[in-house]
Formats: structure tokens, sequence, C-alpha cells
């Protein structure tokens, strides 16, 4: 029997860590009734920061005759060292490159990498071609080789045959769409196929019960461009809710396309929207074959927020044409439209990409081997690549992992600073007061207490004109802090507060200047904890004389 081992590694343990790529690869080998019997297919899981042979040894020991290495940026040069020390303990293993980063480039994997042969775009049917060979003992076709399009209602679904069972990560990817219509010069997709190819509705109705089934809370729907079809998803948006009413799903959307309609249709499921905004500048944004127009923009971005539907942003820094005042200006622009959270990245210049391509003629430098990150551009050296990842990581604890849609605008409004600026205040904040903030894991409850200290500091230094504002926006971040983990977390949070905590959310967040100068001040002790309707606060004593500190 033939033992086909697939490596993988995924960016870190959570919902999103399911090893689907290879598992849709599996999947179909196991589906091909020629080979039933004669195979026995493998998974094995690792983490991106893991150690060679660590992930060496476990697939080792399933003694593999065939290893397919499922390689994305993030796990490339951890899976073609592990790959290299299974090689020296089984000398006649074929080792097989796919994934999105053996699409990139199949030649380097097949000619350096480490790979007897490298599959180039989608791999269910060319696996299936290469066991086949093995299993005559002919010679493995390749070392490239360039697959054809597939149709997706000829593949086997690995949450219904059995391959991954959702119930071990508590997330899972539903794949609806192949394929993308947009051709941004940065996105493996400039390279790939326009036409779109989408999986039927009536297998991923029954992949929904098989996840609601197993628990699942989040599924992440891959369709790089879910609202280009109108018809569709609504389709899908009606699936979602009668298949998997219990699910949390996470879209991607393109914000230009979006109608009222579909705005609508997004607030009758448990969502969040995911838009790559990218560059607030249209002139950048057209150097990666990308229009923009700000104002369009905005108008779509209300729509989301008129329907009260949750959304992210996408921003990258290092972009062609892009400097460091221009990042901040985009910074500016992203944080005014009051996201839920905003993803901040450096640019990576991916092999297969047509920014790869023009790279040269555009004057970057960057690293060659993954995660392909840009090192200087024109416009953007080093030292400004630099302060604008410190302006992106404070970024992402102060607002993303702060949850501060709630307060972040009026506080910037208070304080008379643009939103950049108020950033840059947090980053120089954090570098004296508590660098390691910035590490993945920090409770919440930290984060808000930075965001005070901070913000005390701050008004401390520059006193609001209006007399209770910088009270009463302390207040705001108190009561926004604990509503937020009382939902997320179901945490109950006791808090002296100067106000009524439910005038601070309902007027507070509009004007901080006018609610101070309006709202009569109302001493006392308050606890937020989470109830059947969602957060409720109860007053449980009469507290200080003023807005206090969370006790």
């Amino acid at each position: 029997m033939l033992s086909i081992v697939f490596l993988t590694a995924a960016v870190e343990p959570g919902p999103r860590a399911a090893p689907f790529g290879a598992a849709r690869v599996a999947s179909a080998l196991d589906a091909a009734p020629d080979l039933a019997g004669r195979i026995r297919v493998s998974i094995v899981e690792g983490l991106a920061g893991d150690e060679p042979a660590a992930l060496a040894a476990k697939a080792a020991a399933l003694r593999p005759d065939l290893l397919g290495l499922s390689l994305y940026s993030w796990n490339s040069g951890l899976l073609g060292a592990a790959a290299a020390i299974v090689r020296r303990s089984r000398p006649g293993v074929l080792v097989i490159a796919g994934g999105p980063d053996a699409s990139a480039d199949p030649e380097r994997w097949a000619r350096d990498g480490g790979a007897d042969v490298a599959i180039a775009g989608e791999g269910e049917e060319a696996m299936i071609g290469i066991v086949r060979a093995m299993l005559r003992g002919d010679a493995a076709p390749g070392p490239v080789i360039r697959a054809p399009l597939l149709d997706p209602a000829s593949l086997s679904s690995p949450w219904l045959d059995g391959t991954l069972d959702a119930s071990r990560w508590g997330g899972a990817a539903l794949e609806l769409t192949r394929g993308c219509p947009y051709r941004c010069a940065f996105c493996f997709e400039s390279k790939g196929a326009a036409r779109l190819r989408r999986f039927p509705l009536e297998i991923a109705g029954r992949e929904l019960a098989r996840f609601e089934e197993a628990g699942v809370e989040e599924v992440f729907v891959l369709d790089p461009t879910f609202n280009a079809d109108s018809r569709r998803m609504a389709e899908s948006l009606r699936l979602f809710a009668e298949r998997g009413p219990n699910l949390r799903y996470l879209l991607e959307l393109r914000a230009e396309l979006l109608t009222a309609e579909q705005a609508r249709l997004l607030s009758t499921v448990d969502c969040s929207v995911q838009i790559g905004l990218q560059s607030a500048d249209p002139a950048v944004m057209e150097t990666m074959d990308r229009k923009f127009d700000p104002d369009l923009f905005a108008r779509k971005i209300r729509l989301l927020d008129e329907e009260g539907a949750i959304f992210g942003l996408d921003l990258i820094y290092g972009l062609p044409g892009d400097t460091l005042p221009g990042f901040k200006r985009s910074l500016d622009y992203a944080l005014s439209l009051g996201p839920n959270h905003l993803d901040v990245f450096r640019l990576a210049v991916l092999p297969g990409t047509a920014l790869y391509e023009r790279a040269s003629g555009l004057g970057l430098e960057r690293d060659m081997a993954a995660p392909y990150l840009v090192r200087s551009a024109p416009g953007f050296g080093p030292e400004d690549l630099a302060e604008a990842e410190r302006l992106a990581s404070s970024t992402d604890v102060l607002y993303t992992k702060g949850r501060a849609v709630m307060w972040f605008r009026p506080v910037a409004v208070l304080a008379k600073a643009r939103p950049s600026t108020l950033v840059a205040r947090f980053a120089d904040y954090l570098d004296a007061a508590a660098p390691g903030a910035r590490a993945a894991g920090v409770p919440h409850r930290r984060l808000e207490e930075l965001q005070l200290g901070f913000l005390s500091a701050m008004f401390e230094e520059r006193p609001p004109k209006a007399p209770g504002a910088a009270d009463a926006a302390l207040d705001l971040v108190r009561v926004s802090g604990a509503w937020t983990r009382a939902l997320a977390e179901g945490e109950t949070t006791e808090m002296d507060l100067g106000w009524t905590p439910d005038d601070v959310l309902d007027y507070a967040t509009a004007d901080i200047a006018e609610f101070a100068a309006e709202a009569p001040r109302a001493p006392g002790r308050w606890t937020c904890s989470p109830g059947p309707d969602g957060p409720r606060f109860r007053k449980t004593g009469a507290g200080r004389k003023g807005p206090g500190t969370r006790r």
C-alpha cells in the first residue's frame, strides 16, 4: 500500500488552523475509485513556528512513499527544511510541492527547492495522476505540472467525507468560489483565472449543517469577492441563515460593488466583512492596477454602517509610489471610516504576481525568500518602513485588539488630533511604558489599562477646553471596554463612573465635549455583565464623587 503524507503548517493555532488545502487533495485521492485499497493518506499538521526536525519526525514515522508539501508564504521555509530531513531518512520518497507558494514559482521548487515535482495550480487531479504513475511503476510526470482548472462540482468535500473533523478547530473554511475577476498587482489572483467557478450551493448547505452539528463558531468563506454577483450573494446568505443559523461568517467584499440591498442582506446573518482598502491614494492604487475613488468608497462603507454590519479594512504600507506621510494619510482615512478592526501589513512582493515581475523596474528591494517583504522602495526607505511598522503594531494594540471602535473617533475629535497622530502618540507611550503590550495574547483588560493611562497622560498634558470632557472620555473607554468584554468573553466588569453608562454610550460617542457640558453627572459604581439580550449595566453603589477607575 502506498503511503501518502501531506505536510502542513498553519500560521497559528485557532479556528483557521485546519489544513484545508491539503485536505482537498487528500479527499480527491480517497474519492478516486481506482485508488481504493491501494493508498493510505495522512496529514501531518504543524505551526509556522515549529522546528523542522520535529515536523519531519512526525512525517517520517508514517513511512511516506510520497510527501506532499502544502506551501504558503508563511510556511515554505519550514516545510522545505522538514522535507529535506525526511528525505535523508527515506531516500526513495517522492517530494511534491503544491499550494500557492509552489504555484507562484514552480521552477524554483523543482530546481532547487527540494521537490521532485512542483504543481502549479489546482492540485487535486494532478496528484491523482502522480499517484497512478507511481502505482504503475512509471516515472512521475514533471518536474513541473501546470494543472488545468477544475470543475468545482466534481470535487469531493473533506468536511463531508471525514477527512476533516470540524469540531477539532472551532472554525471551518467554506469554499464557494475559485477565481477572481480583478487583477490587483500585489495579489496571487493577478496571474490567476479571471473566470469565476462556483461550488454548488447544495454541497455548501450540507457542509454548513455539518458545521452546526460540530459546534463550529466561525466559518471563513473562501470567495475573494463575495458580492461580485448579487444574485449568488443573496442565495448564499439565505443558505447561511437556513442551514447554519448559529454560525458566524467571515466574508471578503469589494466595497465599490456594495449596494443598499447587499448591506441589508448582510444584516440577516451573523457575519464580519473584510474589505481591502490597501491605500487611500488613487495614484498609488493605479500603480497596483486598481482604481480607487475615496468619496465612493466612503459612501459604500456608510451602507454597512447604516445596517449595523461589522466590517474591517486592510491597509498595506510600502506600496510603490507611497511614502510615510502618504501612509499616515491612508491611516487617517481608514480610521475615519470607523472599522471594527483595521489590519495593517507591510507589502509582500509575492512570486507569481504582476508586482513581482515589475519589482526591479519599480525600484523595490525585498526579501527573495518567504515571506517576501519589501525592505526599501523609492520614497519609502528602511527607516520609514520601520516607523510605519511601529504605527501598524500600535494601531493593532490601541484600536483593533483594544476594541476602540466606539470611542476612537470622538476621542480624536476631542484631542484635536488626526487619527495617525493619536496612534503615533500611543506608540511613544508604549515604547516608554509597556513595549511588551505589542506581543500576542495580552488580555483586553490590560490593554484598557494602557488606553486609560495613555489618555490620562495626554489630557493632563493637553487638557480639553470643555470642562469635564477628559473625565467623560475616560468613562467612555471604560464603558465600551466593559460592554465588549461582556459580549465577547462573557466577563463581568465592576467600575466607578461619573455618568450613567447607557447615557455615555448613547451620547458621548457622538460628541464628548457636548455630552460633558449637557449631561448631568451621576457618580456611581456599576457592573456590566452578559445577559440574554446582550450586555447589561446594573448600579451597585454610590461610587465616588467623580468618575473613577475600573476596580
